[in-house]
């Protein structure tokens, strides 16, 4: 697995969420939004978590968008595009979250 130096980032490091996904580092943030790189406890490989957090700023279009997210992912089949693997729910200290999680593919990000 990549070296992150994410880890400061987000204070679910080291969590477990679905009793399955350890968080390892994040990889990226928007506003209600976080992305993690996290370790699939079953198969031990590395898979990214998407989160959709259920702030202040959320709005039921966020929600409508990300589940849409989902559904798309589910329907494509090819190497260069994640594979869908798991959507949840999952309560956190800030209050629920919705995650979709995807394989992990090591390649640079969009910034890079």
């Amino acid at each position: 697995m990549a070296d992150f130096d994410g880890s400061a980032g987000s204070p679910f490091v080291n969590q477990i969420l679905h009793d399955r996904y350890q968080i390892q580092a994040l990889l990226g943030r928007k506003p209600g939004r976080q992305t993690l790189l996290a370790l699939d406890l079953k198969n031990q490989l590395p898979v990214v978590i998407k989160l959709l957090l259920f702030s202040p700023d959320f709005t039921w279009e966020d929600l409508k968008l990300f589940e849409r997210e989902a559904e798309t992912l589910k329907a494509l089949d090819h190497p260069a595009i994640p594979q869908y693997l798991d959507f949840f729910e999952v309560e956190i200290e800030f209050g629920k979250s919705s995650a979709l999680v995807q394989s992990y593919i090591e390649a640079h990000s969009l910034q890079q």
